[in-house]
């Protein structure tokens, strides 16, 4: 998913990573979900920010950030990939992509 090498150490910096990252289709999709159907995206995208993003490091920052703004220190990797696609929906709902527009390699505002 990601080529950059930089570890996020915080929720925004790896939704700002993902927002670089994925694809128009997927933010698309992502921001078409439901809240409830924010599950579906665990074993896809949520695989590879718990892979790509360190949260299987010892002392992930990443995962303590996720710890504090939950404010729970007990929660577990996956639960922390979920906070932070909650956090990309969120952000999506907010600001959307780009029209993909078909037929064309370019995307329109």
């Amino acid at each position: 998913m990601t080529e950059d090498k930089e570890i996020p150490i915080t929720i925004s910096e790896a939704v700002n990573r993902l927002l670089s990252n994925l694809s128009i289709e997927v933010k698309h999709q992502i921001k078409n979900s439901t809240e409830e159907g924010l599950i579906n995206f665990h074993f896809g995208i949520g695989m590879s920010i718990r892979n790509d993003f360190g949260f299987w490091e010892k002392e992930s920052k990443l995962l303590e950030n996720c710890k504090k703004i939950a404010g729970d220190s007990l929660i577990d990797v996956d639960t922390a990939s979920e906070m932070i696609i909650k956090t990309l929906w969120e952000r999506l709902k907010e600001y959307p992509p780009p029209k993909i527009v078909q037929g064309s390699d370019d995307c329109r505002y």
